[in-house]
């Protein structure tokens, strides 16, 4: 859902069972025979980037899922719940929501926009939406800045988990891993990332379901768990109280719920997976699938989180060295090595395929979108999906690269994740494909506004301190109205939403949408 840790991820312990070894190492070898079976299968940019409109039911919703849960679920999640208790599940027991938020607003709109006019990317169907060169040309910066800062983190994960499973040092994980995630993208672009995901899914719905049982019996179960997290801090159990006082935490929650609820119709890696689907009857019961397999997924983060917790309050466990390996250490220490393997093998599966995912969207971004901005479209077919494959291979190798050479850098983007897409995304998608009174003018004020506050709150501060003007990020702390837990990325979405309906209503005389368009935003 959101970027991975970096440096607390060196204190995953290097697994000495065979069964993660055999996990592990039967997965990279999967996934590299799916890329080889996703280049036979390629033969135009369409099958590269949207596999042909050729997916089903099963396979759209598992794979919506899981490219939104990701490592996420493995690491982030029992991080927060270690961290905050029951008052984390504000995010995992709310965020289903979002699966059908999305489908409601996007499914059959982004579809049929794959039907009537040539899209294949998220620049593509709102260029068509707003017939504005601006509006596609900014879409795909936004594209690729967050495509970057997933990139750069999900590989500076990769590296450590390649290291706890396999024992590499930590430059050869890093290397390793980005030559097979290449490989496999290269070789066969969204239709081996939709496999991928797929199997992926499966991966985490299993593993989920026999952590959950191996924690709750580490804990002593439900009540004991509940009894010695009371004891040491009743805020641990209750659904405000664990983030600081009841009145912000309210506040608080209610922001994360907007945010990973709302939020999740403004991420590119989900909603253009609309264009893939076979037809539009497949996409009836796509939203209850997604969203009550993510929740079974999240049971994972909800147990080992609580029950490692109550067992450390309890002085019957040893605290982690830090809240971020949470999950990976109850795993690796507390659960049977064929369970370890599959876990292991899932979390390593999480982060290359979302990665994928992301790759995909970003070289089409280069080699799509910002020549069409600039009325410099690649005409011949192939030589677009050559030009792709390239884009792809040197975001990978600039990813690699910012990983290896600078932490600090990876730090900064790491600071851009689901909040950028929302804010960016969400009112010209969701809203702009419900509205007919959206105007080029409000997209483009929504997508300037929502990349400005999110820069300005998340990322400005970093780099002021990097580079030693304390006072500046003091400044821009200060500056921020809310208290500190509330989420950037739900302020950035707010200010996106205001200013996408005030423009758009200002400007409504301008306003103009395609016969074509009108049809579709009206069923």
């Amino acid at each position: 859902m959101s970027s991975l840790p970096l440096v607390p991820l060196q204190e995953i312990p290097v697994t000495d069972s065979p069964y993660v070894l055999l996990f592990g190492g039967a997965y990279l070898l999967m996934v590299l025979a799916i890329g080889v079976w996703g280049f036979l299968q390629t033969e135009s940019t369409e099958d590269f980037l949207i596999t042909g409109k050729s997916i089903g039911t099963w396979v759209l919703a598992l794979t919506a899922f899981s490219v939104i849960q990701s490592g996420f679920g493995f690491v982030g999640g029992p991080e927060l719940v270690y961290s905050f208790g029951t008052t984390a599940l504000w995010i995992f027991f709310t965020a289903p929501l979002g699966f059908i938020i999305t489908w409601v607003l996007l499914a059959k709109r982004m579809r049929l926009l794959a039907d009537i006019r040539d899209v294949m990317t998220l620049a593509d169907g709102m260029y068509v939406r707003y017939e504005s060169a601006w509006v596609r040309g900014l879409t795909a910066v936004a594209v690729i800045v967050g495509v970057m800062a997933y990139l750069a983190t999900n590989l500076a994960a990769l590296q450590y988990v390649m290291r706890a499973i396999f024992g590499l040092p930590v430059m050869w994980g890093l290397f390793i891993g980005a030559l097979i995630l290449l490989l496999y993208s290269m070789l066969g672009g969204m239709i081996a990332g939709v496999w991928t995901d797929f199997v992926q899914a499966i991966t985490m719905i299993v593993g989920s379901v026999f952590v959950f049982a191996f924690a709750l019996s580490f804990g002593g179960g439900m009540g004991s768990i509940s009894r010695n997290l009371a004891s040491a801090d009743p805020a641990f159990v209750s659904p405000f109280g664990a983030l600081g006082a009841p009145t912000a935490t309210i506040f608080t929650a209610l922001g994360w719920w907007i945010l990973f609820s709302v939020g999740a119709a403004g991420q590119p890696h989900l909603i253009t997976k609309f264009y893939m689907s076979r037809n539009l009857k497949i996409l009836r019961w796509g939203a209850p699938i997604a969203a009550v397999t993510y929740a079974i997924s999240s049971l994972l983060a909800f147990s080992t989180g609580l029950s490692m917790r109550a067992m450390v309050e309890a002085g019957q466990a040893a605290a982690p060295k830090s809240a971020s390996v949470v999950g990976p250490v109850f795993v690796l220490e507390h659960t049977p090595g064929v369970v370890a393997g599959l876990i292991l093998a899932a979390l390593l599966a999480a982060i290359m395929s979302t990665s994928d995912s992301f790759l995909n969207i970003g070289a089409a971004a280069v080699s799509r979108d910002i020549p069409r901005a600039l009325g410099r479209p690649i005409d011949d077919d192939k030589t677009e999906l050559r030009v792709t494959q390239a884009a792809l291979a040197g975001l990978t190798v600039a990813s690699t690269l910012i990983v290896y050479f600078s932490e600090t850098l990876v730090g900064i983007l790491g600071t851009i994740g689901w909040g950028f897409f929302a804010a960016a995304f969400f009112a010209i998608a969701a809203l702009g494909l419900n509205w007919k009174g959206a105007t080029k003018e409000g997209a483009i004020a929504a997508l300037v506004g929502g990349l400005t506050v999110n820069l300005f709150y998340s990322a400005v501060p970093r780099i002021a301190d990097t580079v030693g003007l304390s006072g500046l990020s003091t400044t821009v702390t200060n500056l921020y109205p809310f208290p500190g837990s509330f989420p950037v990325g739900t302020v950035a979405l707010l200010v996106t939403i205001a200013l996408f309906v005030g423009v758009s209503i200002v400007t409504q005389e301008r306003a103009m949408v395609p016969e074509d368009i009108g049809i579709l935003l009206e069923r």
